[in-house]
C-alpha cells in the first residue's frame, strides 16, 4: 500500500491538512512534521504526569486535613460548597470504578478524578471557602503571587495543552511557546515540592526532542 493511501485511510486528509497548509502542500514535509508532533507530545508525558499526580495528591492532603475526613469529596460540608461540575465528576469516578468491578476506596476516587476536576477547585467560586486551605498545597510559591487566580490561570493553561496532547492534536506550531510551557510546568512542580524538579532529572528530555525535530518543523 502506498504511503499516500495509508495517510488517507488511517490518518485522514483532514487531520493532515493543517500540516499541509503550514508547509505549502509539501506532503513529505507535512508527514515528517506530523511524526515530530507525536514525538514532542510524547516528551511532555513525564512533566504532565508528575504535575497531575503531584497536584492531586497535594490537594487531597490539604482537603483531608480541612474536613478531617479522607472521604472529603463526599463530606457534607464539601458537598454544600461544590458546584454541579465537581459533583458530576465524583459521580463519574464512582461509576468508572464500579464498571471495572473494583471496590470504591478514597484512593481510587482520588486517582480517577480528572485534571479538570482539580483545576476547577481554583475557580472564583472557591475564593472564600477553599483557597485558604488550597494555598498550603504550594509551600514554595512566593507569597506575593500565591493567589487563587495565579493558580487558576497557570493550571488551566497547562490543562489545555494536556488535553490537546491527549487528544492527539497538533501542538508544534511554535516551538518557543512549547518551551515556555515547559518552564510553566517546572515552576509549578517547584511550587508543589522543591525536590520534584530534581527528581525529574533523567525523565525530562523535552528540550533535546524539540531540538532533534526543529528542522523538520520550521
Amino acid at each position: 500500500m502506498e504511503s499516500k493511501t495509508i495517510i488517507e485511510k488511517i490518518i485522514s486528509n483532514e487531520r493532515l491538512q493543517p500540516y499541509l497548509m503550514h508547509h505549502n502542500n509539501d506532503e513529505e514535509k507535512s508527514i515528517q512534521h506530523y511524526k515530530s508532533n507525536i514525538l514532542i507530545s510524547e516528551a511532555f508525558y513525564p512533566l504532565l504526569s508528575m504535575l497531575e499526580i503531584g497536584l492531586r495528591n497535594s490537594i487531597n492532603f490539604q482537603l483531608t486535613k480541612k474536613f478531617n475526613d479522607k472521604n472529603w469529596f463526599e463530606n457534607r460540608e464539601f458537598v454544600k460548597i461544590a458546584s454541579r461540575f465537581q459533583i458530576d465528576r465524583i459521580s463519574d469516578a464512582r461509576t468508572n470504578i464500579l464498571s471495572d468491578k473494583k471496590e470504591i476506596t478514597s484512593g481510587r476516587i482520588i486517582s480517577e478524578l480528572s485534571f479538570g476536576f482539580w483545576t476547577s477547585l481554583f475557580d472564583t467560586k472557591f475564593e472564600m471557602t477553599l483557597w485558604k486551605t488550597l494555598r498550603l498545597a504550594f509551600p514554595n510559591c512566593p507569597k506575593g503571587i500565591r493567589k487563587r487566580r495565579t493558580m487558576s490561570s497557570k493550571f488551566n493553561l497547562v490543562r489545555k495543552l494536556r488535553n490537546r496532547i491527549f487528544h492527539h492534536e497538533a501542538i508544534t506550531w511554535n516551538l518557543d511557546v512549547l518551551q515556555e510551557y515547559e518552564k510553566e510546568i517546572l515552576e509549578a512542580l517547584n511550587w508543589l515540592n522543591k525536590d520534584l524538579v530534581n527528581w525529574m532529572e533523567g525523565l525530562n528530555h523535552l528540550d533535546s526532542v524539540i531540538e532533534a525535530n526543529r528542522n523538520k518543523i520550521e
